[in-house]
């Protein structure tokens, strides 16, 4: 069985897919040959796929897994933990390139992260980006010569924390996200029997549906000017444009893979009545041909996705618009979430797909 990973992005609700991990895999003994990631995905990746593939390749993921739910727990006091405040706002203002710093994040890479373990672990690992140069989303692999720089780009949400410059490729990349929340698509490039998509912003499935939406929906009144005696500065607007878009974004992709799924499940079909028939029209079996090419050209056949996500926001307590912060690493709701993850995981009704 080739199984690929698919682990969105979301900062901190990053938490929920360790959880999720652990019941996959270390539970439910599940392995996964194809990892792909975006932003926080990226980097629960990483650290998945320095799990060798030599001997017992199951095992080996899984005791990654123990280790990347140790570092959450462990390793991760705070927000300071991952960055560092600059001047805010204010900052912004006066001309730096983010709100934060990420110099404890990739303090936390270089510690924890082998790239030597990457590169000779036999998984098909790649993480994504987004190059403010050319507008593109790209995928790099573990053999780039400059590789953890560019997991720390995946990681990069724009405005919130600073670009990585490659002067001498003349590129600056951030967080892939921003084009690519879900790396589905380039996943299914790569062929495999079935897809898990691990996802960290709440999604709640109506019967056969996914939803339009999974945004936090705001009160009209946090957009107004006197909200709390402060102003809404167009920082609020950013961040809450990036929140919509990647909303959208990381749905669609999934509706898109799921439509190409049903379209090869109904060539395939039609191919099992064709044979059937004593005589073939002419026109119906070229027609059916080409249709079959198309999908082979696209390298599309059907694959068995599964969809997992929360059904609870990262912070419940939070006040309206900040219940699904992606910049709060409290410990306490690290440990929630990662209960969450294992609970969903664990009960295949509450996933997003297929319908339970």
């Amino acid at each position: 069985m080739k199984r690929a990973l698919v682990l969105g992005g979301g900062g901190a609700r990053g938490a929920f897919q360790v959880g999720m991990l652990e019941e996959l895999i270390v539970n439910q003994k599940l392995d996964f040959q194809i990892i792909r990631g975006v932003s926080v995905g990226a980097l629960n990746a990483a650290f998945l796929a320095q799990a060798s593939t030599d001997g017992n390749s199951q095992e080996a993921l899984a005791e990654k897994v123990r280790e990347l739910k140790e570092i959450w727990l462990s390793e991760i006091s705070g927000n300071k933990s991952v960055y560092k405040k600059r001047l805010g706002y204010l900052g912004v203002v006066l001309g730096k390139n983010s709100l934060y710093s990420l110099e404890p994040l990739r303090d936390l890479i270089q510690r924890r992260l082998s790239l030597e373990a990457l590169r000779t672990s036999g998984r098909n690992f790649a993480v994504g980006t987004c190059s403010l140069v050319s507008g593109r989303y790209s995928e790099w692999r573990p053999d780039h010569p400059r590789f953890l720089d560019k997991l720390l780009a995946s990681a990069s949400i724009p405005v919130v924390f600073p670009f990585v410059d490659f002067p001498q490729e003349q590129d600056v990349l951030v967080d892939g996200g921003i084009r690519n929340i879900t790396p589905l698509s380039t996943t299914l490039r790569e062929n495999p029997d079935e897809t898990y998509v691990l996802l960290t912003s709440r999604i709640i499935r109506t019967n056969r549906q996914l939803p339009d939406s999974a945004v936090e929906e705001f009160d009209y009144r946090f957009w107004q000017d006197n909200r709390l005696g402060t102003h809404i500065s167009g920082i609020d607007v950013l961040e809450r444009t990036i929140e919509i878009l990647s909303d959208e974004i990381y749905l669609e992709d999934i509706r898109a893979a799921l439509q190409w799924n049903k379209l090869a499940d109904l060539v395939r079909e039609v191919e099992k009545a064709l044979e059937k028939l004593a005589k073939i029209p002419l026109p119906l079996s070229k027609a059916v041909e080409a249709l079959r090419a198309y999908l082979d050209r696209l390298m599309r056949r059907f694959i068995r996705i599964y969809v997992l996500a929360p059904r609870r926001w990262f912070n419940e307590d939070a006040e309206p618009g900040k219940k699904n912060l992606a910049t709060d690493f409290d410990p306490e709701l690290i440990k929630k979430a990662l209960e969450h993850g294992r609970e969903i995981a664990r009960q295949r009704d509450k996933w997003v797909w297929p319908p339970g």
